[in-house]
């Protein structure tokens, strides 16, 4: 173990109870050897918040308002309303994992990726309380007409890119993401063109007047 584990914690034991302790349901994509990503069952706090997986399970295609995963945020109200501490008995499990991530947002999914970079044979688990990796950035598919329609969730653009840190861009490089189409892709003057500016609404019992202050979107 180099010193670059050690800072991260690596040396330090963790316990299975650790990671379930006050978690009833999570779902965990593991990425093992190579690069596939898999979902693990969900893992609940005793049967009564056991939630079944359903058949065919796959989060970009669902539908409606989803947030954090089912069974996920019963348990953090019964820790912080209830202070909850008798959560039954923990299974035995002769998993072990080379580095957990809780997380599986944009810098879960990095760490993951870059530990993985440096360790090719690394079994890495990654922990999320929502039903699908990427945080704010989840993938939305939709199919119209036998068409498949792909969303970006909450990822609407690649926020200044010219100004991105070393590590980033070999992020990026290594997943194949080319910024520069990123020009050429985006009609950067479509606001200013037809006539579209964004604005600020401030209401007179807080600020003394109504009105709404205008400015321009970027191009």
């Amino acid at each position: 173990m180099n010193d670059s584990d050690k800072k991260l914690g690596l040396n330090i034991a963790i316990t299975r109870r650790d990671v379930l302790n006050g978690m009833g349901a999570m779902v965990a994509g593991a990425i093992v050897g190579g690069h596939s990503v898999t979902h693990a069952a969900d893992v609940a706090a005793g049967n009564s918040l056991a939630m079944p997986v359903r058949q065919p399970y796959y989060p970009p295609a669902l539908m409606g308002m989803r947030g954090s995963h089912a069974g996920s945020f019963e348990v953090a109200h019964q820790v912080a309303r209830y202070g909850r501490k008798d959560w039954g008995e923990i299974n035995p499990d002769d998993d072990i994992y080379d580095l957990i991530v809780v997380g599986a947002g944009i810098s879960g999914l990095a760490a993951a990726h870059f530990h993985q970079k440096l360790n090719p044979n690394a079994k890495i688990l990654l922990i999320d309380n929502h039903d699908d990796f990427g945080g704010h950035a989840k993938r939305n598919e939709f199919t119209v007409n036998g068409k498949k329609l792909i969303g970006y969730g909450g990822s609407q653009t690649l926020q200044e890119p010219s100004g991105y840190s070393d590590i980033v861009k070999t992020l990026l490089n290594d997943l194949g993401i080319d910024i520069k189409r990123f020009d050429k892709a985006y009609d950067q003057q479509f606001y200013k063109r037809n006539g579209l500016r964004g604005g600020i609404h401030f209401n007179k019992k807080d600020w003394g007047v109504d009105c709404i202050v205008p400015f321009d979107l970027g191009t």
